[in-house]
């Protein structure tokens, strides 16, 4: 099981991908070492970027990807 949290884009820096590639070698790291899913508590705004990843709502507010 793989696990994020405290993620944060500096406010200046937000709407740039930053977020997406940090999560897309984090999601390839937790692939190589066998996670059979990754955990996270997304805020309000970071859920539709975890959604389009695939993410889905799990138990409030945990989300969940299965790999």
């Amino acid at each position: 099981i793989g696990y994020v949290f405290s993620v944060a884009t500096d406010p200046d820096a937000r709407r740039r991908g930053y977020a997406r590639a940090c999560m897309e070698e984090l999601l390839e790291w937790f692939r190589e070492r066998g996670a059979g899913h990754v955990m996270l508590t997304a805020s309000a705004d970071a859920e539709p970027l975890y959604s389009a990843m695939g993410f889905t709502r799990d138990t409030d507010p945990s989300m969940r990807l299965s790999l």
